[in-house]
């Protein structure tokens, strides 16, 4: 038996209201967006790494965790073995992982404040003439170590790698001072050798006691 004409038109009379209050909410509703992928910075890739081996070794895990992060980096891209141990063993003979002078790192990587030559410059030397009017160290007369690897202006024009894609190399931040140093190294020539690697560490420092401390706290952390 075939509905009555008046059934179907109160049928389409309600289904034409119902219709409309969707369309007039979905036009009300805030429009939905595609989830925005969660974001993780590439040195998070060490985090729980280094969370696990930084009271061992008595190093602070955000440090730690830029040293491993830039030896990875450099071993998967360059092919080079520096080895975080070396990469650490320079930290805290420079300026005590980024902590001398009371200063810390904070969650980003950047030093609560800017270290400033309290290592030895280049080469040794006591004075090194001016490369950068002061853009990177902030002394336009000379040039001065900078950050928690106390690098060079002239070396951090050079070699100034940031950790993150995107970002601008900032010699204050311990992801983008331990990458660069990283790269610094393994310009050096081949790290697997005893001369390799004193020829290396000399690029910071070619004073005998200093390679001396470098090398000592490499092998305790290699233990």
């Amino acid at each position: 038996m075939a509905p009555s004409r008046s059934f179907v038109g109160r049928g389409v009379a309600a289904l034409g209201v119902g219709f409309l209050a969707f369309t007039t909410l979905s036009s009300c509703a805030d429009r939905l967006e595609p989830p925005v992928p969660e974001q993780h910075a590439q040195v998070d890739t060490m985090k729980q790494w280094a969370t696990e081996r930084a009271k061992p070794y008595r190093i602070p895990e955000r440090a730690l965790q830029a040293y491993a992060y830039a030896a990875y980096n450099v071993e998967r891209e360059q092919g080079c073995a520096v080895g975080w141990q070396t990469l650490a063993a320079l930290g805290d003979v420079l300026t005590q992982h980024g902590q001398i002078n009371s200063t810390t790192i904070d969650e980003d990587g950047v030093t609560s404040k800017p270290i400033r030559a309290v290592a030895p410059a280049a080469g040794g030397k006591n004075s090194v003439p001016d490369t950068d009017g002061g853009d990177i160290d902030g002394d336009s007369t000379k040039d001065i170590p900078v950050g928690p690897m106390q690098l060079m202006p002239s070396r951090w024009e050079q070699y100034g790698t940031a950790a993150e894609p995107g970002n601008a190399p900032n010699p204050d931040n311990i992801d983008d001072a331990a990458l660069t140093t990283a790269k610094i190294t393994c310009s050096a020539g081949d790290l697997t050798s005893p001369e390799g690697w004193t020829t290396a560490v000399s690029e910071f420092n070619p004073s005998p006691v200093f390679l001396k401390a470098v090398h000592k706290k490499a092998k305790e952390y290699s233990r």
